[in-house]
């Protein structure tokens, strides 16, 4: 019994010291914990989720959505393709896209918005908040 309260404790230090690597250190480090404030403008890319990482049921094919990681469920945002000047707006209706594994992507489009916008698969955009 001994033997497993030691090894119990000696790993207690190396658990405290890996939650330090975690911490921002840099500009890209703070932009990646989401902490960018609006206006936000990079790339868009294409989702077609069928449930939101609210539960509510998405209809991906019909319905003008998009998916942000800072906007509030229900917030309309202007999403304007910068090499056209072609822009819509969309209700934000889920969380995405996870900047840990796609650093640059600022919003996910369904399929109607993304082609309204004259998007084919990723693109250039600007965002903008529209007044509800």
């Amino acid at each position: 019994m001994s033997i497993r309260v030691v090894f119990m404790f000696s790993a207690l230090p190396l658990f405290a010291a890996s939650r330090g690597a975690f911490a921002a250190d840099t500009f890209e480090d703070l932009w990646l914990t989401r902490i960018k404030p609006p206006p936000y403008s990079g790339l868009a890319s294409e989702f077609d989720d069928t449930v939101a990482s609210d539960g509510k049921r998405l209809h991906p094919y019909r319905d003008l959505l998009c998916a942000h990681m800072l906007e509030p469920f229900g917030q309309r945002l202007r999403v304007t393709n910068t090499a056209n000047g072609k822009s819509v707006i969309c209700t934000v209706a889920d969380k995405g896209p996870n900047r840990r594994f796609w650093p640059r992507r600022e919003i996910d489009l369904t399929p109607p918005t993304s082609k309204a916008i004259g998007c084919d698969g990723m693109c250039n955009v600007s965002l903008e908040r529209v007044a509800q």
